[in-house]
């Protein structure tokens, strides 16, 4: 048989498990937001790193370096610290690009990502095209090194060391697939003057 309970009673206990689970769910809340700060504190040192090379300041955000040059925000795969390797025989900077047309001559017929996401704000347009005397399958323009700005990315062959050189007007940037993006973001910061 069921107990008789009171109008009182009965009140009293609805008002204890609502305060019981009122508590519970205030315990949930300050926990899960104390482990969302505790969670984010730690992600955000390996998320973030900052670093000054020749006084610029480089701040990690992911995936990419940040930084500001020439009044520009940019960004790049690598910072400067870790292309210091990188041997380049180039004579190139920024005022031989500006307001100029910047060709690109690749394996995978199209332009370099990073070079044309730091360069494009600098440059007057970027294009693919065809290095006068070679056999090109494509309607792409054909220009030559003498009076053009061109930007060569090859893959290393056989023996090949990996380097970035000059040849009049055309900067060639030769290494292996897995390092092009760190060749790369050396010529930016050699184009820069970083």
């Amino acid at each position: 048989m069921k107990k008789i309970i009171t109008k009182e009673i009965r009140d009293s206990i609805s008002k204890r498990n609502r305060l019981v689970i009122g508590i519970i769910l205030i315990v949930i809340m300050i926990l899960s937001t104390a482990g969302f700060a505790l969670n984010y504190e730690s992600g955000n040192d390996q998320e973030y790193s900052k670093i000054t090379y020749n006084g610029i300041t480089f701040l990690r955000n992911g995936d990419y370096w940040n930084f500001n040059s020439n009044g520009q925000d940019l960004m790049t795969k690598h910072n400067p610290e870790e292309t210091k390797d990188v041997i380049i025989s180039s004579r190139t900077y920024l005022d031989s690009y500006q307001n100029k047309p910047l060709y690109f001559v690749t394996e995978t017929g199209m332009p370099d990502y990073e070079i044309g996401r730091n360069l494009n704000n600098f440059v007057l347009r970027i294009q693919n095209a065809c290095i006068k005397g070679e056999n090109c399958s494509t309607s792409l323009p054909i220009k030559d090194c003498k009076n053009d700005n061109i930007i060569i990315i090859k893959e290393v062959k056989d023996n090949e060391r990996e380097k970035i050189y000059q040849e009049d007007k055309c900067v060639y940037i030769i290494s292996s697939f897995s390092n092009q993006t760190k060749y790369t973001d050396a010529f930016v910061f050699r184009v820069l003057g970083i």
